[in-house]
C-alpha cells in the first residue's frame, strides 16, 4: 500500500494555501477520501524574502496550510492524522524578541539564518544540530470561531510537540463536518520547550493521510485534546495558561484513557503513570503553553494506542 501510494502522483496544496487561523467556514483548499495521502506545503520565517530584508521580526508570522476537507468525518469522530514524510529546505532561521522567551533575564530582537546539509543544521562554524523533522502546527478546525494559527487546543494547533515527525500520528476529536485539517510550522530540529521562541523554523512539505478512528478501536470516554502516537509511546497533550494547567490536563487525560483501558481503580492508574509515565513540557513561550505526558504503548491493550510500522521516511532535502 505504502509503495503505491507513493509511486502515484498524490495531490498537493501549495503556499496559495496558507491561513493564518484553524477555520472551520473556510473553503477547502482541498478534499480527500480517507486514507488517501496528499501534500501540503509549509511556509516559514525565509518564505518571501521579508526575513532577511528587515528587523522586525514582530511583523512575520508562519501560517498553516488548508483546510483540507476529509469525506464521511462527522463531529464526535477520533481523527487520525498519519504523518508519513517531511521534507524540509536547505536553509532555516531563528528569531528572539524583546518580552519573549522562557529566560528570567530576557532577549533582544535577534536573527539567525543557518545551512542545513548532509543531516545538520549548521548552528555556527563549530556547532551542529542533528537534523530532526518536525511538524510544529497540526489540528482541526473548532466548532466556534477559527483560533489563531499560533494557539493550541482541544483541535490542537501550535502545539510543537517534537514527537510528531515522520513515522507519527496524531489522534483529534473533531468538532467539524470533514474535520478541516491545517498544518504547517515544520521545524529542522526542536528541544522541548522551544525556549528561545523559535526552533530552527523552515519551509518544506509534509505528507499526510486522515482516518476515522472505528468504534471498535475508539476510547470507550470522548477524546477530549490530541493524543500524539510516536517512536512506541502513547502522549497526551494539556494546554493552559500555565505550565502546572498544561500539565495536569496532560495527566488527567492519560490516566482516564489508562484507566479505561486496563478498569484499573484510579489511584493504581495513578501509581502506574507515577512509575513509568514522563511529564514533560511541549513549548512554554506562547500565549499559551502546551505540556505532554509519554508512556509506552506496552501498557495499553487495545487499539488506537499502538503505533502501527510502516515505511514511513523523516527526510531532508534541499528541493522541498
Amino acid at each position: 500500500m505504502e509503495e503505491t501510494q507513493t509511486l502515484t502522483p498524490l495531490a498537493r496544496v501549495g503556499f496559495e494555501g496558507a491561513s493564518l487561523t484553524f477555520e472551520s467556514i473556510a473553503e477547502p483548499v482541498l478534499t480527500v477520501d480517507q486514507g488517501e495521502h496528499f501534500w501540503l506545503d509549509a511556509r516559514s520565517l525565509l518564505t518571501g524574502g521579508l526575513f532577511e530584508e528587515t528587523g522586525e521580526y514582530e511583523k512575520l508570522s508562519i501560517p498553516v496550510t488548508g483546510p483540507v476537507a476529509v469525506r464521511g468525518v462527522e463531529p464526535g469522530d477520533a481523527l487520525r492524522i498519519d504523518v508519513h514524510e517531511i521534507k524540509i529546505a536547505d536553509r532555516g532561521a531563528m528569531v528572539t524578541l524583546p518580552g519573549r522567551g522562557g529566560f528570567t533575564g530576557g532577549l533582544g530582537r535577534s536573527g539567525h539564518v543557518v545551512d542545513i546539509a548532509d543531516g545538520y543544521v549548521e548552528f555556527d562554524g563549530d556547532t551542529r544540530i542533528p537534523v530532526r523533522p518536525m511538524v510544529g502546527k497540526i489540528g482541526v478546525a473548532p466548532a466556534g470561531p477559527g483560533p489563531d494559527s499560533s494557539t493550541v487546543g482541544i483541535h490542537g494547533g501550535n502545539m510543537d510537540c517534537k514527537d510528531v515527525t515522520a513515522g507519527a500520528a496524531v489522534v483529534v476529536p473533531v468538532q467539524v463536518a470533514q474535520a478541516m485539517l491545517y498544518a504547517g510550522d515544520l521545524h529542522a530540529a526542536q528541544g522541548d520547550g522551544e525556549c528561545s521562541l523559535t526552533a530552527v523554523e523552515v519551509e518544506g512539505s509534509v505528507r499526510l493521510s486522515c482516518t476515522v478512528v472505528p468504534d471498535g478501536g475508539r476510547p470507550a470516554v470522548p477524546l477530549r485534546r490530541p493524543v500524539v502516537l510516536s517512536g512506541g509511546s502513547v502522549i497526551t497533550i494539556g494546554d493552559g495558561d500555565t505550565l502546572d494547567e498544561a500539565a495536569r490536563l496532560a495527566l488527567d487525560d492519560m490516566l482516564e484513557l489508562l484507566q479505561n483501558d486496563r478498569g484499573w481503580p484510579r489511584e493504581k492508574t495513578a501509581m502506574l503513570l507515577s512509575s513509568a509515565a514522563d511529564v514533560s513540557v511541549s513549548q512554554l513561550v506562547n500565549a499559551r503553553l502546551s505540556a505532554k505526558v509519554s508512556l509506552p504503548s506496552r501498557y495499553f491493550t487495545a487499539e488506537p494506542f499502538s503505533l502501527e510500522s510502516s515505511n514511513t521516511m523523516n527526510a531532508q532535502v534541499s528541493d522541498a
